[in-house]
């Protein structure tokens, strides 16, 4: 085969760049697929908006706080039985308090029962010592009541005493304590066989802690 002459390369060149003159070129700067994957890309940039949160009120515990229940102090009944000595001049009274009821478990609504026994320890036994009046009173912090009262002349030399009971009947629905007043009223002779007397009175008080009963 004979090559072409130069002539005739330089007319092939020219009637190829003729055929292409109303051609366009192909956008090659990206293709379909890559464009997609950046947009894809860019819609998974994290934003400054905070991520959706429980409310506050969905999380919080529904649980309550329990109410402690209240410490009862300690009543001067609880052992059963309690013993004073109160000073009256040169001698002392002594006075037995006691309960055959369970005093830790005392509700306002409850009867309350206290025996109480009073002697006189000290000075002479020759000296004529008289009761002329016992009283209790009681105090629930809202109402105060007079519980008992004797009223006589009752020998309180050894080997005498004065014994009594005490019925204690419902306090206020929410009362949290009782207070309890013991008085004895002495008469007191001068001297032995004088038969004039002088007067001394005698105070005591005992606190009976209350249980609050369940209203339910």
């Amino acid at each position: 085969m004979s090559r072409p002459t130069p002539r005739a390369r330089a007319a092939a060149f020219a009637l190829g760049a003729t055929g292409l003159t109303g051609c366009e070129w192909p956008d090659v700067s990206m293709s379909p697929g890559l464009g997609a994957a950046a947009e894809t890309t860019e819609a998974a940039e994290p934003t400054d908006e905070p991520a959706d949160e429980t409310p506050a009120e969905e999380t919080a515990t529904t649980d309550e706080v329990a109410v402690p229940t209240p410490v009862r102090p300690t009543g001067d009944l609880d052992a059963g039985s309690l013993t004073r000595a109160l000073p009256a001049g040169d001698r002392t009274v002594v006075v037995d308090y006691w309960t055959a009821d369970q005093a830790t478990t005392w509700t306002a609504a409850q009867d309350k029962t206290i025996q109480i026994a009073a002697h006189v320890e000290g000075g002479d036994d020759e000296t004529e010592v008289l009761v002329t009046r016992f009283a209790a009173t009681t105090d629930d912090g809202t109402a105060r009541l007079l519980a008992a009262e004797d009223r006589g002349e009752f020998a309180l030399m050894p080997p005498f005493s004065y014994t009594t009971a005490l019925t204690l009947t419902e306090a206020t629905p929410a009362a949290t304590s009782l207070t309890v007043t013991v008085q004895f009223d002495l008469l007191v002779e001068t001297e032995p066989g004088a038969q004039r007397y002088f007067r001394q009175t005698v105070l005591d008080t005992l606190e009976l802690p209350l249980l609050q009963e369940d209203p339910s």
